[in-house]
């Protein structure tokens, strides 16, 4: 467990649950406010049975 974690705990472990409930909301507020993250682009995948046109040979020796 983090430095950072242990002493969340902590700290919510004094209070009472209504606190800790808010406590934990404004935490997820906050980290709402930061922006989304994005994601990476792909290369999409070609639909089933769309690669008719593709032909490959093995030769395993």
């Amino acid at each position: 467990m983090s430095e950072a974690l242990r002493r969340i705990v902590e700290a919510l472990g004094d209070g009472g649950e209504e606190e800790t409930a808010a406590v934990l909301r404004a935490l997820g507020a906050q980290s709402g406010r930061r922006g989304s993250v994005q994601e990476t682009l792909r290369t999409p995948l070609p639909p089933p049975g769309d690669a008719t046109a593709v032909h490959s040979e093995v030769e395993w020796v």
